[in-house]
């Protein structure tokens, strides 16, 4: 038995070698180029590493980074831009400072506030950013009380400077003790007190743990101390391109989100890293059959370049179909997103083959691949496994698809959440805060409408805007831009489905008694969020899977297999998906998930998972030329197993690394993709994929199939 594996095994490293084509010309400019490419690359990251740097100062943190251009919210925000400080200008937002007990507020408490009060306003002076303080106002129900502090700051710097202007805040009033009893309490909660409890993480401190965990995973895979930091140093590259050409992209207008900079960290890092395996596994092959390095590195350049540009093609379509999202933010993540890849495909094609050849084989030290071994790089885990699966494809299949649907189930815990507090991970003071203004002042205290009426409909308006359900007080205030304005203060929770009734019903309203009417504030700009997310869902959802389906299909100039891959993509992607609500529902304790958030979790989850169906149907369709579909895809599983593995083992790493963030939705983000390209590499890509192709057969290739009188039987 053994005997017979090892010619086999013969007989298709002869047979590999007589098939390798010739790379005389290619070798020799690889050679020649080797050193000067490194040149240009480290030149080229110094060079555009301040642009890099200054990519921070040009995120949009304001509401209008994630509203469409047309929304009534976003205009009222712009107009609010405008009136306070001019477009691009410094950012203004509110402090909140409440004391509330159970009972009625006692003599000794309203001296407690007043001194609070003047605390805050004698550090107001000494505190960069912070201005006017607001004089004490008392709860209807006299068992709280308030005051505010105004916070102003650049964009690009605003969430330091509310984080730095807050904790002064909270230390000048004093700790907020527990609430038991019938205590004085007191917390600092506001959008300023909520920008500084999500300022806690830097990007800086993002790279440095993703670094880590790609640098671990890398050494682990390799177990090489030489190997690991090539691709490292390349996707270091990468990144400082890819940053330096979003800052070309926000100069020119187009708007970055500290959501957006935060994800192009790990999508430059998981992609780059994962054409690098890819890459460096089929280098590694070819030294086993060439003496001279630069021969190895033509041939694996030939062989990888079109799978790897394929793959790179595939994420860059599905990111630039965004392009046709409404929501700023999703809109101006598609060109960052592609930007991201190339700048990966890129460093990983370029800079990585030039640092291999420059190392030379000593890279792969203690393992060092000699010409003279043999070239057998089938992984004994995936060939048993593949084996497993061929002896009954058709039942594997299927109880790999039922498993998906079963997972598809989480589905029904999916709820989705429009409050902003949601998005903080704990309970900080903010939250609390937010929780006792809730308790004694009108639910929608915290986050009033701005309603802007044009002038001779302002009567009208007000009027409006009080006989609209879900309303509980207007109260007149400073005119702006030319409009009459109120605030309007609901009597239902702000951010609820009650809240988007009033609102939806408020401005149909105003639209037949106040034209020209615009209703703005936190709750209108939630509200404008989920109806843009709505319509892009429907949008994008078709779109990117059709750019899928172009690009696989002319990849393996076929239509079975890339019908079959693209709804496995989907049927993995909904399984991930619901399998990441019971965990976000049920371990972490989320309440729910932004309206926006499945969009996200779907251009990674389904672009970059198809990286993998690519991985694998490239492999597989070369081996089915040579082998015969049967014997084809269990070689091409065998020998790209691995190696998907590994690379969906760092994609996956590289995503966990925003759990440590305090957004809850860069954590569910970062969990869901995680979750899910695993599933991807561990299960679908691996096994009902494989049982699929051998189910189908010579079909699957249709219209195409593999030259007749192939071996069909086991290879």
């Amino acid at each position: 038995m053994n005997a017979r594996k090892t010619s086999a095994t013969d007989a298709r490293t002869t047979k590999d070698t007589r098939t390798t084509p010739p790379a005389g010309r290619l070798a020799h400019w690889l050679h020649v180029l080797r050193w000067p490419v490194v040149i240009v690359w480290i030149l080229a990251t110094v060079f555009l590493l301040p642009l890099a740097a200054g990519l921070s100062k040009l995120t949009n943190v304001t509401a209008a980074a994630y509203l469409p251009p047309a929304a009534p919210s976003t205009r009222v925000a712009l107009l609010q831009d405008a009136a306070a400080h001019g477009r691009g200008q410094p950012q203004s937002e509110q402090a909140i400072v409440i004391f509330a007990r159970k009972g009625p507020l006692s003599s000794a408490d309203l001296s407690a506030v007043a001194s609070a009060n003047r605390a805050v306003r004698r550090i107001a002076g000494t505190v960069t950013g912070m201005g006017a303080v607001g004089a004490p106002q008392r709860s209807a129900d006299g068992r709280a009380e308030t005051f505010t502090a105004t916070v102003t700051a650049p964009q690009h710097s605003f969430l330091s400077a509310a984080a730095a202007a807050v904790t002064a805040i909270r230390r000048a009033v004093g700790p907020a003790p527990a609430r038991a009893g019938d205590k004085l309490v007191v917390a600092v909660t506001g959008d300023a007190a909520v920008a500084a409890d999500s300022a806690i993480t830097t990007e800086t401190v993002l790279l440095v743990t993703a670094v880590l965990i790609v640098a671990v995973i890398l050494l682990f895979v390799y177990r090489s101390p030489v190997l690991w930091l090539l691709p490292l140093f390349a996707s270091i590259g990468a990144i400082v391109l890819a940053e330096a050409a979003a800052h070309g992209l926000a100069s020119a207008g187009l708007t970055v989100s500290p959501l957006t900079t935060s994800i192009l960290i790990v999508l430059v890092f998981g992609a780059a890293s994962d054409y690098a395996l890819l890459l460096i596994h089929r280098y590694r092959e070819e030294l086993r059959r060439h003496g001279p390095a630069e021969e190895a590195m033509a041939v694996t350049l030939r062989t990888t370049l079109p799978t790897l540009i394929a793959s790179a093609a595939t994420v860059t379509g599905a990111m630039l179909c965004l392009l046709a999202a409404k929501s700023a933010s999703l809109h101006g993540l598609g060109p960052l997103g592609a930007v991201a890849i190339v700048s990966g495909l890129l460093a990983e094609t370029t800079l990585l083959p030039a640092l291999l050849l420059v190392v030379g084989r000593r890279a792969f030290w203690p393992r060092v691949p000699r010409p003279a071994e043999a070239t057998n790089e089938e992984s004994p885990l995936w060939s048993g496994i593949g084996a497993r699966v061929a002896r009954h494809p058709r039942p594997v299949a299927v109880i790999g698809l039922l498993l998906l649907g079963a997972a598809c189930a989480g589905l029904l815990a999916a709820r989705t959440t429009n409050n902003p507090l949601s998005d903080l991970r704990g309970h900080p003071g903010s939250v609390t805060g937010a929780q006792l203004l809730a308790e004694h002042y009108p639910a929608g205290a915290i986050a009033p409408l701005d309603l802007l009426a044009r002038p001779g409909h302002a009567r009208a308006a007000a009027a409006v805007a009080r006989a609209t359900r879900g309303v509980a007080v207007v109260s007149a205030s400073t005119p702006l831009e030319g409009y009459d304005r109120f605030l309007v203060t609901l009597s239902v929770p702000p951010f609820g489905p009650q809240a988007a009734t009033a609102i939806s019903g408020l401005r149909l309203s105003l639209d037949r008694a106040a034209p020209g009417s615009l209703v703005g504030g936190a709750p209108a700009i939630q509200y404008d969020i989920i109806q843009a997310s709505n319509r892009d869902s429907l949008v994008l959802f078709p779109l990117v899977f059709l750019v899928i389906l172009i690009v696989i299909g002319l990849l393996l100039r076929a239509i079975v297999a890339p019908l079959v891959l693209v709804a496995t993509t989907g049927l993995s992607f909904a399984a991930s998906f619901g399998a990441a609500n019971l965990l976000w529902r049920y371990v972490f304790g989320f309440p729910g998930f932004a309206a926006q958030l499945p969009l996200y979790i779907f251009i990674f989850l389904v672009a970059l998972g198809v990286d993998y169906n690519i991985f694998l149907s490239a492999r597989v369709r070369e081996e089915a030329w040579r082998l015969g579909t049967r014997a084809g895809t269990l070689r091409g599983l065998a020998v790209t197993g691995g190696v998907i593995t590994a690379a969906g083992v760092v994609l996956a790493g590289t995503f966990a690394a925003l759990a440590q963030l305090p957004s809850v939705s860069l954590v569910e983000v970062g969990s869901a993709v995680a979750l899910g390209v695993l599933l991807d590499t561990l299960v679908v890509r691996t096994v009902i994929v494989p049982a699929l192709l051998l189910t189908g057969g010579d079909r699957i290739w249709w219209p195409s199939r593999p030259p007749a009188g192939l071996q069909k039987g086991r290879p």
